[in-house]
């Protein structure tokens, strides 16, 4: 029995949580309950609802329970979003796709339209996702862009009241017009 304890001990030192542990946080993850994503990680059938739900709140307070959770989440949300490589796909899809292929479930779909004649589909432009795979490229030279002005700065200058640009104090050597 001792050797079981000092296990777990051994266990909760590393940092690492049971099975039992990821069971329930990938059960909270899939949107149960937590007092059915308790009932289902511990076998817990039999136990009163509010035994289960104090449970699962003292799990959910756990930090490496919540690491766990937000570890899960984050992976989720890095999913959602697009890498490069896949925008490049995607637009290279807009520009090699042929118009009449493009109908209102695909991806490429941006406004589908009913009328008695049937369904129009519009699709983004293959001139501009070719425009956007080249700047993705770095096909483009930047820029440049040249400023000119008719006014100098000396002109500014001369323009402001000369009190306005120098303010001498007293004692401190400054304007002796201020003494």
């Amino acid at each position: 029995m001792r050797e079981r304890s000092n296990r777990r001990c051994d266990r909760m030192k590393e940092g690492a949580l049971t099975e039992r542990e990821k069971a329930f946080v990938r059960f909270v993850f899939e949107g149960l309950s937590q007092r059915e994503a308790y009932r289902r990680a511990y076998a817990a059938r039999k136990l009163k609802d509010s035994t289960c739900d104090v449970n699962a709140c003292r799990l959910l307070k756990n930090a490496k329970v919540r690491a766990y959770l937000a570890e899960l989440n984050a992976q989720v949300d890095r999913q959602r979003v697009m890498d490069k490589q896949e925008r490049m796909e995607w637009l290279s899809r807009v520009v090699r796709t042929p118009v009449g292929k493009v109908d209102e479930g695909s991806d490429l779909c941006q406004e589908a339209t009913a009328s008695e004649m049937g369904v129009k589909v519009k699709m983004p432009g293959k001139i501009e996702a070719i425009r956007e795979l080249n700047r993705m490229d770095g096909a483009y030279e930047p820029e440049q862009i040249e400023v000119r002005s008719e006014l100098s700065f000396g002109s500014l200058l001369k323009g402001l009241e000369s009190s306005a640009l120098v303010r001498g104090r007293k004692g401190t050597g400054g304007n002796k017009r201020d003494e």
